[in-house]
Formats: structure tokens, sequence, C-alpha cells
């Protein structure tokens, strides 16, 4: 079988059509547990000591 009779087309997301999104408003809002809060804490940490790293070297020059 050759490649040149199938017609295979790439489409952006961008240009595509966007999806329906299954919304259930009987689900409610998800709540989170303790270990994801604590990881999220934990990431919101270490992004914060990141940018304050990040702003003492272009301050200071070290």
């Amino acid at each position: 079988m050759s490649d040149t009779t199938m017609d295979l087309r790439v489409t952006h997301p961008l240009d595509d059509e966007p999806e329906a999104k299954l919304y259930r408003p009987e689900l409610g809002r998800m709540r989170m547990t303790r270990p994801v809060r604590v990881s999220l804490l934990l990431l919101r940490g270490y992004l914060v000591l990141m940018l304050l790293l990040l702003a003492a070297r272009v301050a200071g020059g070290v």
C-alpha cells in the first residue's frame, strides 16, 4: 500500500474546533485531600524560594 493514497492531515490545536466539555453540576466541587494540600503548599514554597534566589542573584550580582 502506498502512503500517497491516504489523506493524512495535521490540524494545529489552535485551529481545531473546541471540544465539548463535560460539566455536571450535581458533582459539585472536588475536595482536596490533606496530602495534596501539603504537596501544593510545598511546591508554592519551593517556587517562592527559587524566585527569592533569582532576585538575590540579579540584585546582588552574586
